[in-house]
């Protein structure tokens, strides 16, 4: 055992101990590099946990299971972006869930009802959305693939109880928690110091209709001050609620392309999204590795106007129409 690791490491040693399936090891085992203090006394034991993990990892790729998916979830990602619920205990994300996708999880008045990862589309116009509803994390528990899918996701809405007197105290647990692995919360993604990332987030204060929760509220905005955003709601009213999955579409910056085949009319199904910045040639990619090989040219309609010719460079916008013309395949 290397000098100088902390509590928090050890933790997660005993946790990898513990764990029975290949998904729960390779999530402590990701905790335990995460933790794991950088200096030339933890050389070798961080290439072997380097190592291991790399052997955990082929293991759940020869079950069957997908990259980049989150390792080992029961559900794949889906729609134009992906959002995680998380917060305290019985802060109402179930209900959040609920409310705005069809998906239907157990809600109940006691802490920890939530006990699994639970996935559900929420509908903004012509597209979809995902929310990821998980269990309750606190000063002393994590689920399992929760980081690992925080990491992997669009952004974070963390759920706060306005009903709560320990309002604060549980959500700075919960930021705790996550900066302890590298992980910080904030307006935008990128790196927060050295071996750890800012992940995009806002704050979701739940139980607008509770008694005191205007001047909870007021306390819980100038404790995220200007690093988070605080947005209001309530699931018993729906308060905020309706005008929430628009908002999320702004914050997130989708942009939804219509597509034309050459000579017919404008396909008005479901469009291809990207977040603001997509090229043309980026959406060509998703549509399939031969059109982004292949692209000639593109005609744009934008705005009523068009058609302009343009290059796979060209950056899209929302509600744009686009014909692709592909050289001929060889």
């Amino acid at each position: 055992m290397p000098t100088n690791v902390t509590p928090e490491y050890r933790k997660a040693e005993a946790a990898f101990r513990e764990a029975r399936t290949v998904d729960e090891k390779v999530s402590r085992l990701e905790e335990m590099i995460a933790l794991l203090p950088k200096h030339k006394g933890t050389d070798h034991l961080f290439a072997d946990l380097k190592r291991r993990l790399a052997a955990l990892k082929q293991q759940q790729e020869s079950a069957g299971r997908k990259a980049g998916r989150g390792g080992g979830l029961a559900f794949e990602r889906e729609g134009a972006a992906q959002l995680v619920l998380v917060g305290p205990p019985n802060s109402g994300k179930s209900s959040l869930l609920r409310a705005l996708t069809r998906a239907t999880p157990e809600v109940g008045e006691y802490p920890f009802t939530t006990q699994h990862l639970l996935p559900g589309m929420m509908n903004i116009e012509d597209i979809q959305v995902q929310l990821v509803d998980s269990p309750a994390v606190t000063v002393d528990f994590m689920p399992v693939h929760l980081l690992g899918l925080v990491r992997l996701a669009d952004a974070v809405l963390l759920v706060a109880d306005l009903a709560s007197d320990s309002l604060l105290d549980d959500l700075e647990a919960v930021e705790t928690v996550f900066a302890q692995r590298g992980v910080r919360f904030g307006r935008e993604r990128g790196s927060a110091g050295e071996g750890e990332e800012r992940i995009r987030a806002r704050v979701l204060a739940n139980k607008l209709d509770t008694p005191a929760a205007a001047e909870r509220l007021e306390l819980l905005r100038e404790w995220a001050g200007k690093r988070l955003d605080v947005l209001p709601v309530s699931c018993a009213d729906g308060r905020g609620l309706d005008e929430l999955p628009a908002g999320i579409f702004r914050w997130l910056g989708i942009v939804r392309v219509y597509t034309k085949h050459p000579g017919e009319k404008a396909d008005s199904g479901k469009p291809y999204t990207l977040f603001e910045g997509g090229t043309v040639g980026e959406l060509c990619g998703h549509i399939h590795k031969d059109f982004a090989e292949r692209l000639a040219f593109a005609r744009l309609w934008r705005g009523g106007a068009g058609p302009l010719t343009v290059s796979r460079e060209e950056p899209l916008a929302d509600r744009d129409l686009l014909e692709l013309h592909l050289r001929p395949g060889g």
